[in-house]
């Protein structure tokens, strides 16, 4: 008789919670170190579940919500992956006073993303929200995803598929007939949910995602009647060739402790409208 098949147990996100020594020191302890490479190498993603001052957070809330539902009533403003979707991009506050270390560059995420990548500081440039895949056998690049607010199924928790990123060598993306955007091949989804079923991790204010450019991610619904703004980098390795810039005001040039991080960024005048955005990043590595 065929045995029952079994329903994969849920997959959890690999949390950290920094010590008081290692927030002042802005340096992480060896065994932390350690589980936060674990999880990366293991599932594309770990989460510091207290490496951003809420203080910072709320303050960027209160000034990008209302800015949120400025752009969303425009019909100009580009959706993500469609109109049905009701996912926009809205670029970061480009002011000085708005503008914090520990979202921008924060230190224990570049010294976790340093170990993954060897050596040499990496590069920060920024990015929308979107899937990206790679046919690369190796890390070539990590999001560092800051939510403003506390997250949940309820307000559209990112969709992330844990321990995808080593399926990335296979080729992973078809066309969805429906809608004409990419998205991973139905039959992988199927084959990789029977593994590792995807989660929507629960998170506090103040958490910081570390994941894997490679692994697979889907945004979600919110179900709230507030906006939920995540702020999105990128670090990439120093041979990583790459175009990619991030747009900064040239008032908090030598105001930010960028660490070990290299700065990709074009600096900008006082005054420039940085709500008009910008939708079209290309990743390509370049020749």
């Amino acid at each position: 008789m065929a045995a029952a098949s079994q329903t994969p147990p849920m997959p959890e996100v690999a949390q950290i919670e920094l010590t008081q020594d290692e927030l002042a020191t802005k340096k992480m302890g060896s065994h932390h170190l350690q589980a936060a490479v674990e999880a990366l190498h293991r599932d594309g993603l770990v989460v510091l579940s207290n490496a951003v001052d809420p203080a910072h957070l709320d303050k960027l809330n209160e000034r990008m919500v209302p800015e949120a539902k400025e752009l969303y009533s425009r019909a100009t403003t580009h959706r993500n992956f469609g109109n049905e979707t009701g996912n926009i991009q809205q670029e970061p506050v480009l002011e000085d006073g708005y503008v914090f270390a520990d979202v921008l560059a924060n230190p224990w995420a570049t010294e976790i993303i340093q170990c993954m990548f060897g050596p040499k500081p990496p590069r920060a440039a920024s990015r929308p929200i979107s899937i990206s895949t790679s046919p690369s056998p190796v890390p070539f690049g990590y999001c560092v995803n800051i939510n403003l607010v506390a997250t949940s199924p309820e307000n559209g928790a990112t969709e992330v598929w844990l321990g995808s990123h080593t399926e990335t060598t296979k080729d992973v993306l078809e066309t969805n007939p429906a809608t004409g955007h990419k998205q991973i091949r139905a039959d992988l989804q199927a084959e990789r949910r029977r593994i590792s079923p995807p989660i929507q991790p629960s998170l506090p204010k103040g958490a910081l995602i570390i994941r894997d450019f490679r692994l697979w991610h889907a945004g979600m619904p919110n179900r709230t009647d507030e906006p939920r703004v995540m702020l999105v980098s990128v670090q990439f390795p120093s041979w990583y060739r790459s175009e990619l810039q991030m747009k900064l005001p040239a008032s908090i040039k030598d105001k930010v402790e960028w660490g070990d991080v290299i700065p990709c960024a074009e600096w900008m005048p006082d005054g420039y409208d940085y709500l008009k955005g910008a939708h079209d990043h290309d990743f390509t590595l370049l020749p």
